[in-house]
C-alpha cells in the first residue's frame, strides 16, 4: 500500500465508520460500550448526512445514510436488513482521495440487538457493493476492508457522556443532544490510529444520531497524517428503500 491508497482507505474508511459509530438509539446516562450499532432501528427508517472531511489541507463533503430495511428469517433466527450507503460526487482531484460510491448491506439476528452488545460483529450475511460493480458477498468485514473494521469497532478509552447538552441546528430546527465521547488506539501492521471521538445524540432521529465530531491522527511508515471530519444530520424518515433488496440468504 502506497501513501496515495493509504490516504485514500484512511479517509473512505473513517467517513463512513464515523458516521456508524453512532447509531445507538438507546441513550443511557453512561454508555456501556463503543459498539456502533446496539438497539434495534424501527423497519423502514432512514436517515441522511452530509460529512466535512478534512485531510490535512484539502476539504471535501461525502454523502452517508442509513436504512432499516426488512426482515427475514435466517439461520433459524428473525433478522433485520440494514444497508449503510456512501455517496461522493465530488468532480475529480488530483488533490482528494478519489473514492467512490459504496453500499453495505448486512443481515442482523434481532435477538443480537441490545444495550452494551455489538449485533454488526453477529451479522449472518454481509455484502458490498463498490460504485458500479456487483455486489460480492463478504465473509467478514475485518478481511474485506481491515481499516474500515478496526474503525467500526467505535472508542475503548475514556467512554462517558459529558456533562453539557450540545445545540444542533439543521434544516427542521434545532435539538439538544447529549453529547458521547471517548478515544481508540488502534494498529495495522504499519499502519496506527488514534481517534477521538465527540457523537450529538438524540431519540427523535433515527438511528439516534444528530451529528458527531472526529479527530483521527494516522501514522504509516513513520509519517503522520491527519483526518477531521464534522458530520451534520441532513433529513431523515421512515419510508426507507432498499438499495439492494434482490440480496437475500
Amino acid at each position: 500500500m502506497n501513501r496515495r491508497q493509504f490516504l485514500q482507505a484512511i479517509a473512505g474508511c473513517i467517513a463512513l465508520s464515523s458516521f456508524l459509530f453512532a447509531f445507538e438509539t438507546a441513550i443511557a446516562d453512561e454508555p456501556k460500550s463503543g459498539a456502533l450499532l446496539q438497539t434495534l432501528p424501527a423497519d423502514g427508517v432512514w436517515a441522511t448526512f452530509d460529512v466535512n472531511v478534512k485531510l490535512n489541507s484539502q476539504e471535501f463533503v461525502l454523502v452517508e445514510t442509513a436504512r432499516s430495511v426488512g426482515q427475514a428469517f435466517h439461520g433459524g433466527k428473525q433478522c433485520r436488513f440494514l444497508e449503510f450507503e456512501q455517496t461522493n460526487d465530488n468532480p475529480p482531484s488530483e488533490n482528494i482521495p478519489q473514492l467512490g460510491n459504496l453500499t453495505w448491506r448486512l443481515l442482523v439476528p434481532e435477538e443480537e440487538f441490545g444495550e452494551g452488545k455489538d449485533p454488526l460483529s453477529k451479522a449472518g450475511k454481509i455484502w458490498i457493493k463498490y460504485d458500479k460493480q456487483e455486489p460480492e458477498v463478504v465473509g467478514s468485514i475485518e478481511l474485506k476492508e481491515p481499516i474500515f473494521a478496526i474503525l467500526f469497532q467505535g472508542p475503548k478509552k475514556n467512554l462517558k457522556t459529558e456533562d453539557a447538552k450540545e445545540k444542533i441546528s439543521w434544516q427542521r430546527g434545532n435539538l439538544e443532544c447529549s453529547v458521547i465521547s471517548g478515544q481508540n488506539e488502534s494498529e495495522f501492521g504499519i499502519v496506527k490510529l488514534g481517534v477521538t471521538h465527540r457523537v450529538f445524540r438524540h431519540r427523535d432521529v433515527p438511528f439516534g444520531i444528530a451529528g458527531m465530531q472526529q479527530d483521527v491522527k494516522a501514522s504509516f511508515g513513520g509519517r503522520e497524517e491527519k483526518v477531521s471530519l464534522r458530520v451534520s444530520l441532513r433529513d431523515h424518515g421512515k419510508d426507507a428503500k432498499a438499495k439492494m433488496p434482490d440480496l437475500v440468504p
